[in-house]
């Protein structure tokens, strides 16, 4: 009995992590499923509406090899695992990060675009087309993405939707101020009647006023935005210094529990820093 004790407690230990292994394979088969289903269905989906169409699997390959990468990547820079998982926990959502980066360039290049949009809008409507053929003119003769909009725009009016509801859904998908007014006057000069040429003619100059005076804004902060860059990487470039003149001095700070609590405080008063002086330079005109 006591010769068989050894034989029972290695097959209970044996029997203890083949479970532990089957529960974890499951654990991760479970949170890969939802991922899969949240993250890379939206993400799809979302992409779809920036006219970048991508399937579900080819946009989970693109995920996969640059967390692999990434975090590969920075372990060898750092020699810290925690950090490398941490860029990789970080890579798993850059499917939704890149389709908010993709929507504002493209939210923007539609904006510096919609003044010559409504000068074409307005010689079309002159030369005595009808508004539909105006906007079917624009969708072909536009450049991207202003033509994929107003080629949207076109093709619901063909399934027969009312330009009313087009507007509206014009609007939601692309709800920046300029963007609300053309629809907002366009609406008005169907309720009201009056020149709607006219209004689109002085929509197009104010819209093109505005632009130009947001430019400059945007030059005069660039210098505070800068200034925010460099002092939210100063500290990280100090740390990287001292690790290089004195390892032994830094080591505790990236090996124990203490250092660790010090370097997310640290992160976290970073982040805290740098939204406060984009927060200060952003300026809404």
């Amino acid at each position: 009995m006591t010769a068989l004790a050894p034989i029972v407690i290695a097959a209970g230990i044996a029997l203890s992590l083949a479970l532990i292994s089957v529960a974890a394979a499951l654990s991760v088969r479970s949170l890969g499923a939802r991922y899969r289903d949240t993250v890379l269905e939206s993400a799809t989906v979302a992409f779809s509406d920036l006219f970048i169409f991508l399937d579900r699997g080819r946009l989970m390959m693109m995920s996969a090899v640059a967390t692999v990468l990434f975090s590969a990547l920075m372990y060898l820079l750092t020699r810290n695992a925690l950090v490398a998982a941490g860029v990789a926990v970080a890579c798993l959502f850059g499917p939704t990060v890149a389709h908010r980066q993709l929507g504002i360039r493209r939210r923007n290049k539609l904006v510096q675009q919609l003044p010559d949009s409504l000068d074409a809008l307005v010689g079309a409507l002159r030369s005595g087309l009808s508004l539909a053929q105006a906007l079917s003119l624009l969708a072909e003769q536009l450049p991207e993405p202003s033509n994929q909009e107003f080629g949207l725009v076109i093709r619901k009016l063909r399934l027969g939707l009312g330009i009313d509801e087009v507007l509206v859904e014009f609007e939601q998908r692309i709800p920046t101020q300029e963007h609300i007014m053309f629809t907002t006057c366009m609406r008005i000069s169907r309720e009201i009647g009056g020149n709607l040429t006219e209004a689109l003619e002085r929509l197009a100059d104010t819209i093109r006023k505005k632009i130009a005076m947001e430019g400059k804004i945007a030059a005069l902060t660039s210098q505070g935005k800068l200034q925010g860059i460099v002092v939210a990487c100063l500290p990280l470039f100090v740390m990287w210094a001292l690790d290089s003149i004195e390892p032994e001095a830094m080591h505790p700070l990236f090996n124990t529990w203490l250092g660790i609590g010090v370097l997310t405080v640290i992160a976290a008063l970073e982040v805290l820093g740098f939204v406060l002086i984009r927060k200060i330079v952003r300026i809404d005109v």
